[in-house]
């Protein structure tokens, strides 16, 4: 499907003060990606760009890991440029470039790192991203990236027929080989996160912007069918031996990490 990009950054500008405090699965992916990278034994860095940086999950790690480099970062929300940090550990400024980043110009830049966490699975071209990025990196650049796999808000596609198209990982790993990128790493996992009930599962996905699948409002009915749908489907009981637990629904995600090198 086409995304709607200004349908995306209206909803991800509306929250970014909530995505920052309530996207705790997003964080801790980027937090992951940052320890990977930090073992990983990269090539020098002296030029990097982070594409989809948000409120700098990954963007805090970046520059704290690789503080001699020229970092651009990219955002399809110019305010998150708020949320940056400005300079590196060693006081080099950091470039923002906002805009839409499936489109961002690597030129002849060269970068020895390009990164992105949380971000491509709303591009409507994957594979040629992929073919750009590395074409933007030095012989020996590194390639890693964060999405969501197929499981990903399974509840949510099975109660409204709607949702992203998500590639499975070993496609994303066939992708890198095409261009003639080795896979260094990759990891997936599938956790669910648990709500009190279906509304707070919305309330969720508004104030982190990730409802940004389709304009289409919610009209009362459509609400208390929802509602209903995904009671029944996905309302988990609690264990008996558990004290002071109670219901719940859950809301799935299917986090993807793949590290990749350019020979």
């Amino acid at each position: 499907m086409k995304h709607d990009k200004e349908l995306l950054q209206r909803r991800f500008s509306r929250n970014l003060r909530t995505y920052d405090t309530l996207a705790v699965v997003q964080r801790s992916i980027a937090d992951r990606l940052g320890s990977e990278l930090a073992v990983i034994d990269p090539p020098v860095i002296r030029r990097g760009v982070e594409i989809g940086a948000g409120t700098g999950f990954l963007t805090r790690h970046l520059v704290r890991l690789f503080p001699a480099a020229e970092w651009t970062v990219n955002d399809l929300v110019p305010a998150s440029r708020e949320y940056l940090p400005p300079v590196t550990g060693t006081g080099t400024p950091v470039r923002f470039t906002p805009g839409d980043g499936e489109a961002f110009d690597f030129g002849q830049s060269r970068y020895d790192l390009i990164a992105s966490a949380s971000a491509v699975q709303w591009f409507d071209d994957l594979p040629a991203f992929i073919a750009r990025s590395v074409a933007g990196l030095a012989p020996g650049g590194l390639l890693a990236l964060t999405t969501f796999g197929p499981e990903n808000f399974r509840e949510i596609t099975a109660t409204t027929g709607q949702g992203l198209a998500y590639l499975p990982a070993d496609q994303l790993s066939a992708l890198c080989r095409q261009e003639g990128m080795e896979l260094l790493f990759q990891c997936e996992w599938v956790e669910q996160q648990h709500y009190p009930s279906p509304v707070e599962v919305l309330r969720h996905l508004r104030l982190t912007g990730v409802n940004a699948v389709t304009s289409e409002s919610w009209t009362h009915r459509r609400l208390r069918q929802f509602e209903s749908d995904y009671r029944a489907a996905f309302t988990r009981h609690p264990d008996p031996t558990e004290k002071n637990e109670t219901e719940y629904v859950t809301l799935t995600f299917h986090p993807i990490i793949l590290i990749a090198r350019k020979p």
